[in-house]
């Protein structure tokens, strides 16, 4: 079996030209499968008993149904059909015709054999639902200045060219070589026709195959070639590279690798931004989305609440910095930014809930001097730059605790909550962003300071300052929840 490389053959079944379009080579496993087909027979069961026994000498309908145990009726309406096909004549005897239909009757397999092939995704081992009789449909190709393939289309008249891209499995990607049970086949044949009954381009007909024997020991490695384009929307899309519509599965598949193709995130985003008129918001949340995503990498998706209000905030950010925006969007992108480190600090709580003695405890009522200075030593021992800003190590006791016992509280309560969960706690993921980021937490007052102004309607802060502060929460993210 051959690795996937430059010189790995493609498949291409959609050739249709799509402009701004990219194309990605995607790996897949291909089995070879011989089936036997069910001829289809020229006479039914009653028919050919009929013209079988005619042939042996009996002709009367009488002696016909005793013979084959039916009714008179329904022999006389079997030998009228097979008079009206010119199987038999006038006295009930078969014609030439007749006889030689029996010959070949006789003579003939039951069952034609179909060859086909079966592709499977190296990454998951599953079988893509497709049945491909005949020829494989191998894509025109001529290679690039570095030698990978671009696809070509078109007539002489009017040719074009598809660059690539190439997802090449890498040394830690498992891949499946296992081939497919027989009934894994059945089943891809079945929804194969399904497909088709719904309107599915391909031309080919579907065998309605019973069972199947595997020609090939190993798999045959080829490239499938797959369309990305903008959705109408102004978000991406991936096509079915079979020709049925868009397909979800494999746009979820193709977000697992965008980690580590960096380029092909690029051209992802590209196709995002791609337009004469002013973005949509669906194709600045898609932008947002690739962003955050390329920033944090797809490890963000293990904490959804967090990755959606980075993403708002991003989205909010790339509003804010669209010609013509009102300054007033400068303040939505600080209100997003706070939450996302809100609720990436509650996400860090959220398993130290109900401790005893709560974390609270350590407050004193009304002494903030006192609080001053436990905190400072805490934030000191734990590698963070100290003193902390006043209004940090000033927060009272009463929004501590609201913010310990509740799934709320603002930015400055659930730091000084980290701080003493931190304290407490070994374990704790702050004592490694001390380590990381030593002005964190004055980062992190500063973040609402900014956001206080911004309530307050005072000046507005320009898109730098404010580009600070969202680089405030990714930090805290990165530090707290990806350990990174």
């Amino acid at each position: 079996m051959a690795p996937f490389d430059k010189t790995t053959p493609i498949l291409r079944f959609r050739r249709g030209k799509v402009p701004g379009a990219v194309w990605i080579l995607w790996p897949v496993f291909v089995w070879r499968v011989v089936a036997p087909v069910p001829r289809e027979q020229r006479l039914n069961l009653f028919q050919r008993a009929v013209l079988a026994l005619a042939r042996a000498g009996v002709v009367h309908v009488v002696d016909l149904a005793e013979r084959l145990m039916i009714a008179p009726d329904l022999a006389g309406l079997v030998v009228q059909e097979l008079r009206g096909m010119g199987l038999l004549d006038h006295i009930a005897r078969p014609t030439r015709r007749g006889l030689q239909t029996l010959d070949d009757i006789e003579l003939d397999p039951p069952e034609d054999a179909t060859f086909g092939h079966v592709l499977c995704d190296p990454f998951t081992g599953k079988p893509w639902p497709r049945f491909v009789t005949g020829d494989l449909p191998l894509a025109d190709v001529e290679p690039d200045e570095d030698g990978w393939p671009v696809l070509l289309g078109g007539s002489a008249g009017d040719p074009w060219k598809d660059r690539t891209f190439s997802v090449t499995p890498g040394p830690s990607d498992p891949q499946r070589f296992a081939r497919p049970d027989a009934s894994d086949v059945l089943r891809v044949a079945r929804r194969h026709r399904r497909h088709r009954d719904l309107g599915d381009a391909d031309p080919r007909d579907v065998p309605r195959l019973q069972r199947v024997s595997f020609v090939d020991e190993r798999p045959q490695s080829y490239w499938l070639a797959v369309c990305v384009r903008r959705h109408e929307s102004g978000d991406w899309m991936v096509e079915d590279p079979f020709g049925g519509g868009e397909s979800l599965g494999l746009r979820a598949q193709l977000e697992v690798h965008l980690d580590r193709h960096k380029e092909l995130r690029r051209r992802i985003t590209g196709l995002v931004r791609d337009d004469a008129g002013p973005p949509s918001l669906i194709q600045l949340h898609t932008q947002a989305t690739l962003e955050v995503e390329d920033r944090l990498t797809m490890s963000i998706r293990q904490h959804e609440p967090v990755r959606e209000r980075l993403v708002a905030m991003q989205r909010a950010w790339l509003e804010a910095s669209q010609d013509g925006a009102p300054a007033d969007k400068w303040d939505d992108v600080l209100v997003k930014a706070q939450r996302a480190a809100e609720r990436a600090l509650r996400t860090v709580h959220e398993p130290r809930r109900g401790l005893t003695p709560p974390l609270h405890a350590e407050l004193a009522e009304s002494d903030k001097a006192l609080n001053q200075q436990l905190l400072d030593a805490i934030a000191g021992e734990l590698g963070f730059s100290t003193p902390l800003p006043a209004t940090l190590a000033s927060v009272r006791r009463g929004k501590v605790q609201h913010a310990e016992s509740s799934s709320s509280g603002s930015l400055r309560p659930l730091v000084v909550l980290a701080l003493l969960g931190a304290d407490r706690d070994p374990a704790h993921p702050l004592r490694r962003a001390a380590r990381q980021h030593t002005d964190l937490l004055a980062r992190l007052d500063t973040l609402a300071q900014a956001r206080d102004r911004a309530a307050h309607d005072s000046d507005r802060q320009p898109g730098r300052a404010v580009e600070r502060h969202c680089e405030t929460a990714f930090l805290v993210v990165e530090a707290l929840l990806l350990h990174r």
